[in-house]
């Protein structure tokens, strides 16, 4: 099913009869640690804010991601999940000529494209879907690009490019006043250390796209934001943006979530240790080629014509089929990691799948 976007439980679960309670979702990459206790607590407690309109200005949402990030809160564009803020950027910046990685998350394509601008593509498949960032800058000048998006971690690759040469290539875009867009949605699975957030003073054309969704395991709530030191794109931001766009749950989860230090360190450890246990795990099936990732999610080549996300729904298992993704023309699948109990799960019924029984 290489067109659904990875967590469609729902309509897996109709096109192969099963129960959606029975399928152990490898396609999102989600926390595995799940909700935290802290911020259920919160939400269960503060059920009665339902009644009011959520601050317009969401002043201590902003004031807490600015303290998180080590930046002002007139940095931070807010955004009903990090779609919204993607599309709402495109629409403000009217970009003639976006450069992409391929493969990588498709949402800047296609809201990009939604504005008429053109889209060129910078394949990483030859270099093991490494990032060659002279060969990128090439590239940006061959083509007269005026924006460039990487997401880094990518996504569906787990690939990172090293801070340095993010710096490097930050610096060749503000020469060349090329706007310079950075989802690190996965950056919180990674080390903070590696975000290009301490780059965003002086330098007017970058752009940086964070995702609570994903470190925080609140996909439904739905909370993304923008961080840029240009002034004048965030007036053009907010005069554009929709009021109210972040309902009181979603203020009251990033608000919580964000001081939850202790959560956030447990999260990086376990997610290290499981990462380490698969792909340790997936490395001896010989059909299987990893690509090393940094992300809390592995991405694959299978090499085989056979639809394995298909073979492994049967034992009530999800993964990504990627084929849809551009600059893919293989085989290839990404799984998120999970807990030790799922993880184990996934392997045994890899092990089924390949040998026909369990080696576990």
């Amino acid at each position: 099913m290489a067109g659904l976007h990875g967590g469609n439980i729902k309509e897996i679960a109709e096109i192969y009869h099963l129960s959606e309670k029975s399928i152990i979702d490898f396609s999102a990459n989600i926390n595995p640690l799940g909700l935290s206790e802290n911020l259920l607590k919160v939400l269960k407690e503060n059920t009665d804010q339902i009644l009011h309109y959520p601050d317009l200005r969401y002043t201590e949402l902003k004031k807490e991601i600015a303290n998180y990030h080590s930046l002002t809160p007139e940095n931070i564009f807010l955004g009903n999940g990090a779609a919204e803020v993607i599309y709402s950027l495109a629409n403000v910046l009217k970009s003639q000529q976006l450069l992409v990685l391929a493969p990588t998350f498709s949402e800047y394509e296609d809201a990009f494209a939604h504005q008429k601008t053109n889209i060129v593509y910078f394949k990483t498949k030859d270099n093991d879907f490494k990032v060659n960032t002279t060969d990128l800058m090439t590239k940006i000048q061959e083509e007269k690009v005026d924006t460039l998006c990487i997401c880094n971690p990518n996504n569906p690759t787990g690939t990172i490019i090293e801070k340095e040469e993010m710096i490097k290539l930050a610096k060749f875009c503000q020469n060349n006043q090329i706007y310079l867009i950075i989802d690190e949605a996965f950056m919180d699975f990674v080390d903070e250390k590696e975000s290009l957030t301490t780059e965003l003073g002086g330098n007017e054309y970058l752009v940086i796209l964070r995702s609570l969704t994903k470190i925080f395991a609140i996909p439904g709530l739905r909370l993304g934001y923008l961080l840029t030191g240009n002034s004048h794109m965030m007036d053009d931001l907010e005069s554009n943006a929709i009021p109210w766009r972040i309902n009181c749950f979603a203020d009251m989860a990033g608000r919580e979530s964000l001081k939850d230090k202790q959560y956030l360190a447990e999260t990086l450890s376990y997610v290290e240790k499981e990462r380490l246990f698969l792909e340790t795990s997936l490395t001896k099936f010989s059909e299987l080629k990893l690509v090393k990732s940094s992300a809390n999610f592995i991405f694959f080549e299978y090499l085989s014509t056979v639809d394995l996300q298909k073979a492994l729904i049967e034992m009530n298992i999800l993964i990504r089929d990627c084929s849809n993704y551009k600059g893919l023309d293989g085989n290839y699948y990404r799984i998120a990691v999970r807990t030790r109990e799922e993880n184990e799960k996934l392997v045994d019924a890899l092990e089924r799948y390949f040998y026909g029984k369990s080696h576990s």
